[in-house]
């Protein structure tokens, strides 16, 4: 039978309409000149197109959106609106979520020569030139008869290798027609078509995990992104082997729900008691781990190639074995697919929570974590900031797989609020907690009025530790200080309802009474000691400031 004929829609219908069919309902960005078009046949074609408060913040809204859903799309304007979502773009790069950006240009009559508004310099392409640093594609869509094909083409490769991509749309091309006929290709299964590899990979670890006496599993940010926590931790109870997470991989599978789960490894940020415990381990299964700085506590991580193996990114390694082309989806079918080892488990296993806190006297993060960890439930959608709100999160159980959206590696100031929105809108249901530290709050915390139009109630905590608590925990100085606000007063700019807590108790109350009230939006103010910080920053810190004064 011939591939149906697809009708000949403009090419801002096709893209809309393309957006449409990998899942997307809401294009974030910022009107402007060169983009409305756009705007207008998205509107008219039933998608949200969001008005965000900036482009920065509309990046990240689809960054958080591509999270739960596997693609997120922003449009904004020539130049300033593109140049203006550089930022969150490379966050967005380095943590593997698969963003289109869809930035309108001149039109293709205007490319004569002439000087244009929003031109950041004599070239046109400059725009598109800088995009392509940051993102693993782009194209300038340039003619109607082969928009069709560069739209799906782009648009595949995003949601297949987890990176973001740019179009530029001219202006004059959204609402061209091409003359020809497209035929689009089938949209199979994806695969990644890298059998041979995978099952040799497969037997390999097997055989590796047979030999061990003490195996234990570490997840990776890859695993999160990818959305195959349940799975793995699944293999983990085949395995009957404890698993424990990077700090780019928390949240990635249910903390909550099996002994098996003992939280966040990173070297020296680590709990001491799981850190010896992890690090005694004779094998370590990695699965989509990034291996920096940040997840390895300032290289102070003790797992290496000589006792671990890991698959990340369409390459795996099996102690000093590599294998290429083996894509962590298919190496879990190859493991499911295979009779697993079950391992006896040691009789005690350490955790790396806090537990348990006293809640009274002056509020810490360590309160703020146990507060949290009593709150949450696994319908929320949790994003949070950098900084002191990341560090304390770490001592927070998530109750779901893929509960947690943080740009961890990036460590993009801002990302939270637009992100927990943009999560939100994409999983359609549960109620945003967004946790935002001070500095990143003045960023971009009015993004909040963005969720309130758009229906949304996010429970908004901000960690007020009266400026960056993170760089105070390596160097110190009034650099480090910012403005005094009254975060909670906020609220009643934007919609919302504030409150103001300086002790557990306060926490816990004002956490209650936002539950209960699903109707508004709350801005919870945390007030924090400025040199109280989490465990796992005072460690890192230290780690980082000793790399600092390196020779």
């Amino acid at each position: 039978m011939p591939p149906r004929k697809q009708a000949r829609l403009s090419v801002g219908e096709y893209l809309i309409d393309a957006l449409k069919k990998r899942g997307v309902n809401h294009v974030f960005g910022v009107p402007g000149d060169f983009i409305l078009g756009l705007y207008e046949i998205g509107t008219e074609r039933g998608m949200d197109m969001v008005n965000s408060t900036r482009e920065e913040t509309a990046a990240y809204a689809a960054d958080g959106y591509a999270r739960e859903k596997g693609l997120g799309a922003v449009a904004v304007t020539y130049g300033v609106g593109m140049v203006a979502t550089m930022a969150a773009l490379g966050g967005a790069n380095c943590e593997m979520v698969p963003v289109v950006v869809i930035g309108g240009g001149p039109g293709m009559g205007e490319r004569d020569g002439r000087r244009v508004h929003h031109a950041v310099s004599d070239d046109m392409d400059a725009p598109r030139m800088m995009a392509e640093h940051v993102t693993e594609h782009s194209v300038l869509i340039d003619n109607a008869d082969t928009a069709y094909a560069d739209i799906d083409w782009i648009l595949d490769h995003c949601m297949k290798e987890l990176r973001p991509v740019f179009i530029e749309l001219p202006r004059d091309l959204i609402s061209a027609v091409p003359k020809i006929v497209y035929s689009p290709p089938e949209r199979a299964a994806r695969r990644f078509n890298s059998a041979p590899h995978t099952e040799s990979c497969a037997d390999d670890l097997v055989a590796t995990l047979k030999a061990a006496k003490k195996p234990i599993i570490n997840v990776g940010n890859e695993v999160t992104k990818r959305r195959l926590g349940d799975r793995v931790l699944a293999l983990a109870q085949r395995l009957n082997v404890p698993v424990v997470e990077t700090v780019m991989g928390k949240g990635a599978v249910n903390e909550d729900s099996t002994k098996l789960t003992l939280g966040v490894y990173s070297g020296g940020g680590t709990m001491p008691a799981l850190r010896r415990f992890v690090e005694s381990a004779d094998f370590v299964l990695q699965l989509g781990v990034n291996v920096n700085d940040i997840t390895t506590g300032g290289f102070t991580s003790s797992i290496n190639e000589d006792w671990s193996s890991n698959a990340y990114d369409g390459r795996a390694r099996v102690l000093h074995r590599t294998y290429t082309d083996v894509w962590l989806p298919e190496l879990l079918d190859a493991l499911e697919r295979r009779t697993l080892p079950r391992k006896k488990l040691p009789a005690k296993m350490p955790h790396g929570w806090v537990r348990p806190v006293r809640m009274s006297g002056r509020l810490t993060t360590d309160m703020v974590a146990e507060a949290l960890n009593e709150f949450i439930i696994p319908s929320d959608i949790i994003a949070s900031d950098v900084g002191v709100a990341a560090h304390l999160a770490m001592d927070v159980q998530m109750k779901r797989a893929g509960q947690f959206h943080i740009a961890r590696l990036y460590v993009g100031m801002g990302f939270a609020m637009p992100a927990g929105i943009g999560a939100a809108l994409a999983r359609g249901k549960g109620r945003p907690i967004i946790l935002i530290g001070d500095g990143s709050f003045q960023m971009t915390g009015f993004d909040l009025s963005t969720g309130i139009r758009e229906g949304l109630k996010p429970i908004v905590v901000v960690m007020d530790n009266h400026g960056y608590g993170a760089e105070r925990s390596i160097r110190d100085g009034a650099f480090n200080d910012v403005s005094v606000w009254d975060y909670a007063a906020v609220a009643d700019v934007v919609g919302g309802k504030g409150a103001k807590v300086g002790t557990g108790q306060e926490l816990r109350d004002a956490l209650a009474a936002a539950r209960r009230d699903n109707r508004n939006a709350h801005i919870i103010q945390a007030d924090l000691d400025p040199v109280d910080v989490p465990r796992a920053l005072k460690a890192l810190g230290k780690d980082l400031a000793a790399l600092m004064s390196a020779k």
